[in-house]
């Protein structure tokens, strides 16, 4: 199939040409229709698949249908978990709306109250936003949310992770009744989730399910963890690692942005160019250490779960977690980041015993095991119990003895 059957304008599809795609994914090939067909929709799919285009250009053909002017109240609301991710939402929309007259705005945090104002009284066809600013600023009365008829809610699971459940509904309470809804999420499992879902889709609404479980990390991906004694054996094994010819990109995750400024120094002292991510940075500062890596100027990026998601670095290829995640299923987002399209990635964890209860839960969650290795010359020096594999081979049935 080619995007020329999805029925999309041909400004869009000239516009999805210039970005250097010919042929829809398959969330694409079967969430476009969808959308365009008015229905609401509740889809999973993996990180990298295609998912922002999948609501993008039909958000952009429901623009183009309603053929009215500009004004400064939006058609279309698209809501994300972190700035990142918004401001990623906000390129694409950007190069898709390139051969149109669309408006289109990006409200975030960390940018001064009195330049939002400003945006919000500009003309606005669609808004891309991150909830909790968005609330803030419709509490100031200076939003106007009477004229949206297509509404999208980007990693959901994240939006109730990051506690922005009641942000979303004060936001949905503000747009008019009659509204199509696309909610997208890498899990729909849970019964808060599923309350979530209901409150704000309709009962006709259609579902899609793609790609590896949210409990799995792709295959492409290779799973693997070292023992490590203490921060200076820690330390020597991650030079090792990052010094790698095959690495092209690594993000190194941490468990807080303390730990964010001091592995970054560790880094640089190890010759290599390095900078780091967390959610307290300034946003300037944080879209800045972004572009770098897009750039190439940039080979590592120290950060904590805000770069777990919605980050696009296609030039990544490792994940090394320097701390294992308090959840399991942050570990599976940590992961996906090692592997854009298909592309073959490592992930590496570095344990040490602090570790071990949660390597175990991991497990358990994925049910898959993850192996550890040994790099020579960097072996481990305490002896420690090893991690119990929590994924148990079936037996084959035993014949019953009988008694002669």
């Amino acid at each position: 199939m080619s995007f020329a059957e999805l029925d999309l304008d041909f400004t869009i599809e000239q516009a999805i040409m210039d970005m250097g795609f010919d042929t829809p994914t398959p969330i694409q090939e079967q969430a476009i229709p969808i959308a365009l067909d008015g229905s609401d929709l509740l889809a999973t799919a993996p990180t990298g698949t295609g998912k922002t285009i999948a609501f993008c250009a039909p958000a952009i053909q429901h623009i183009l249908d309603r053929d009215e002017q500009s004004t400064t109240a939006p058609k279309v609301m698209i809501l994300a978990p972190s700035r990142e991710l918004a401001r990623q939402i906000y390129n694409v929309v950007i190069q898709l709306t390139a051969h149109t007259r669309i408006e289109s705005q990006l409200i975030i945090g960390g940018i001064p109250y009195g330049m939002q104002q400003q945006q919000l009284s500009e003309n606005c066809d669609i808004l891309v936003a991150t909830p909790g600013r968005l609330v803030e600023l419709d509490e100031k009365q200076w939003l106007d949310l009477s004229d949206v008829s297509y509404f999208v809610i980007d990693e959901a699971d994240r939006m109730l992770d990051m506690g922005f459940a009641s942000a979303i509904h004060h936001l949905a309470k503000q747009i008019p009744s009659e509204h199509q809804t696309l909610m997208f999420s890498a899990t729909l499992e849970g019964e808060k989730m599923g309350r979530f879902a209901s409150a704000l889709l309709n009962d006709e609404t259609q579902q899609l399910r793609l790609g590896e479980s949210s409990r799995s990390v792709p295959n492409q991906i290779r799973q693997i963890a070292y023992r490590v004694d203490d921060e200076v054996h820690k330390e020597a094994i991650l030079e090792h690692l990052l010094t790698r010819e095959h690495v092209q990109q690594a993000i190194v995750f941490v468990s807080n942005r303390e730990h964010v400024d001091v592995w970054v120094q560790r880094i640089r002292k190890m010759g290599l160019m390095c900078d780091g991510l967390h959610g307290e940075m300034k946003q300037g500062d944080r879209s800045e250490h972004l572009k770098q890596m897009v750039r190439g100027r940039l080979q590592i990026l120290v950060a904590t779960d805000v770069a777990s998601r919605g980050i696009d670095l296609p030039e990544i290829n490792t994940v090394i977690n320097l701390r294992l995640p308090r959840k399991a299923d942050s570990y599976v987002h940590r992961a996906g980041r090692a592997s854009r399209e298909g592309a073959p990635g490592d992930c590496i964890s570095l344990i040490d015993i602090n570790d071990l209860p949660m390597i175990e839960k991991i497990q358990r969650f994925m049910q898959a095991n993850i192996k550890f290795g040994r790099i020579e010359g960097l072996e481990p020096k305490t002896k420690a119990r090893s991690p119990r594999s929590r994924v148990k081979k079936k037996k084959a049935p035993t014949k019953a003895k009988v008694k002669k």
